[in-house]
């Protein structure tokens, strides 16, 4: 792509806009669409909240290049080819928004359109450690390539620092491949400590809304917003750290496997590998939806299985039908050692179980019932006395009066002490003055009708501030035209080309990336074609790109039989 550098105040606000991809609601900014099968960018790269970046397909970050999204910059992703963002091992991401302006990846469809799975999600792999046999895998969802790979191997990096993610949402995400092989709102694999991840909210996932593979990062303020599956799912040795995070189910949705607020497995195959999921949470609030029935599918507060050692303190689980449920001999047994804790937490369920063993262990449960801190209640209104934790439009987690979770914090647990522990009181998300209410100002419960075609006007400061570094901002010349008729086709069309000049490749790739038909030709009408025959193509969806080495543009075209 041809860049000019222009003064801020000559930039034309203009509508771009590409029959390929799902429609992109008609925006008053540029739209600049990253497309192709697989699209790498392998030199380092910056996205402004002047324009609004489209995802088509798989886009890897790579090569060890650094992506920077300004504070403000909304990115979609396409609904057709699942556009999804993923960060590999090596490269990083600096997407570090503000309160008043926070980055948003969302859904490409319009107001009142956006459904949960539109697109893909945000995948960010590292080099720190994971405990399978060689060190790294391949994260889920996604065919395994090189591209996929995370976890540093046999010689990990527990500090590797995969960039920033700060004052940033992710909407209408996640993708299913097939059962316990999908795209979360946001996927961490082998992420190292030395990566920055604070005030993020996943809203409306179509499975896990955060999934943490193996790695060490740490996280702060964290909501997982009316997901389909797990709010918080840990595997593969994650021995991060996370406090203060929300999760807000809506009592009629769950997933057809089983919704909980925390899911956690050492692996699938629940083996001693080493280092075992040894995660600690604190300050977590977890409401599903409603005192009384919810959906039949929803499970627990926190399913604790397959020899996790997960590790919950000063934390309020509601809602759900259980509150911890431990899960099989070794989940047991990690309890009565005392390599499996779970303190000062409130529950309110929807009955009587409060902690259960699939087991029948009464002596783990019994430790985690009489000997550990942990308050029970079968309903919020008369137990935890949250102020207004099951509204999904404006919810409000901060303790009412005489609600239990006012104080009573610890901090002297295992793993509490290290430094990135904040001391508070409070059990929960937040304490009960105003002040303690951090889901304020950046976060959107419900964005069914946020409307991203133009610019934040809140983000005037931040791209002011931006400009003043260099004097000047980066927006790409106007797309070349180029239409391909007719499509759907059997394998005869015509890629129309208006805008460029000169030297021109036409190359059509499928969805694997693998390249079918590549002509050069040399246009020198305004308007001019190039007849492709693909007639002995396989059916299905292809990509037709058209690029002269400093423009380019990309259509998708359906072949038929």
């Amino acid at each position: 792509m041809k860049f000019q550098i222009l003064p801020l105040k000559t930039i034309a606000i203009a509508a771009l806009a590409s029959a390929a991809f799902t429609t992109v609601e008609a925006q008053t900014k540029p739209v600049k669409i990253i497309s192709g099968a697989d699209t790498l960018i392998a030199a380092n790269r910056t996205w402004d909240a002047d324009t609004t970046y489209f995802l088509g397909g798989k886009v890897y970050v790579t090569n060890g290049a650094t992506l920077t999204i300004q504070p403000g910059t909304v990115i979609v992703g396409d609904t057709i080819t699942k556009g999804t963002l993923l960060i590999t091992r090596g490269a990083k991401i600096i997407a570090d928004g503000t309160p008043l302006c926070p980055i948003v990846f969302t859904s490409s469809k319009g107001v009142g359109k956006r459904r949960r799975g539109d697109w893909g999600g945000l995948v960010i792999l590292g080099n720190a450690t994971v405990n399978t046999p060689t060190g790294t895998a391949n994260i889920e969802g996604l065919p395994a390539s090189a591209l996929t790979t995370y976890g540093g191997g046999a010689t990990p990096n527990d500090n590797d620092n995969s960039g920033i993610l700060r004052y940033v949402r992710v909407e209408y995400a996640g993708v299913a491949l097939a059962p316990n092989n999908e795209i979360n709102g946001i996927t961490f694999g082998g992420v190292g400590r030395g990566t920055t991840v604070d005030f993020i909210q996943v809203t409306f996932a179509n499975d896990d809304s955060f999934e943490w593979f193996g790695g060490t990062v740490n996280c702060k303020h964290l909501i997982a917003n009316q997901g389909l599956d797990d709010d918080f799912d840990t595997d593969f040795g994650y021995s991060g750290k996370v406090q203060f995070a929300i999760g807000l189910r809506s009592p009629s949705v769950a997933d057809v496997s089983g919704s909980n607020g925390f899911e956690s497995d050492n692996d699938a195959a629940g083996s001693s590998n080493l280092p075992q999921t040894r995660a600690v949470f604190s300050n977590v609030t977890l409401s599903a939806g409603a005192d009384s029935a919810t959906n039949a599918l929803f499970r627990n507060g926190a399913q604790i299985r397959r020899n996790s050692h997960l590790y919950i303190y000063n934390s309020v689980l509601m809602g759900y039908p259980t509150g911890l449920l431990l899960d099989g001999t070794a989940t047991n047994a990690n309890v009565q050692t005392d390599t499996m804790v779970q303190n000062n937490i409130i529950s309110a369920t929807q009955s009587s179980k409060w902690v259960t063993s699939n087991t029948g262990n009464t002596a783990a449960t019994s430790l985690l019932l009489n000997n550990a801190g942990n308050r029970f209640y079968t309903n919020n209104a008369s137990g935890v006395r949250l102020s207004n934790p099951y509204n999904l439009n404006n919810p409000n987690f901060r303790p009412a009066n005489q609600s239990p979770a006012r104080t009573g914090a610890n901090f002297n647990h295992i793993g509490l002490t290290d430094v990135f522990f904040t001391k508070v009181n409070f059990v929960g998300s937040m304490g009960p003055k105003a002040s303690d209410n951090w889901a304020t100002t950046w976060v959107n419960w419900n964005p069914a009708q946020t409307d991203y075609k133009s610019v934040n006007a809140n983000c005037a400061t931040a791209r002011a501030a931006a400009v003043a570094v260099t004097d000047e901002i980066r927006v790409e010349a106007s797309a070349p035209s180029v239409a391909v008729t007719p499509n759907p086709s059997r394998g005869n069309f015509k890629v129309n080309i208006n805008g460029l000049n000169g030297n021109v490749t036409v190359r059509v790739t499928n969805m694997t990336g693998a390249v079918v038909y590549n002509k050069s030709v040399n246009v020198v009408a305004k308007a001019s074609f190039v007849d492709v025959n693909l007639t002995n193509a396989t059916a299905g969806l292809y990509f037709v790109t058209v690029t002269n080495g400093k423009q380019s543009t990309t259509q998708k075209i359906n072949i038929i039989q």
